[in-house]
């Protein structure tokens, strides 16, 4: 695969990456670029499916927060659970 880069850029990657891991660099930074667009496309193409009609328990920011705390606190109680279960 060939790639043609301006010379500013070309020179910020040289500046910053050792010597001999140019593709390495490159090759990093790709992998986040693409899951960055593939999450991008995946909330793009899920916006507008929740409906509030669907669920009236989260209709404001404070029903939502409200909702985050007990799921983060049921967590908690289950990871307690579990820590008490495996120190038997």
């Amino acid at each position: 695969m060939s790639v043609t880069l301006p010379k500013e850029l070309a020179s910020e990657i040289r500046a910053i990456s050792p010597r001999g891991e140019i593709s390495a660099f490159f090759t990093e930074a790709l992998e986040h670029y693409i899951a960055y667009r593939k999450q991008k496309i995946g909330l793009e193409k899920g916006f507008g499916a929740w409906k509030d009609k669907s669920h009236p328990d989260l209709a404001t920011p404070e029903n939502s927060t409200a909702y985050v705390h007990a799921i983060r606190e049921a967590d908690q109680e289950r990871q307690q659970r579990l820590e008490g279960i495996s120190e038997e």
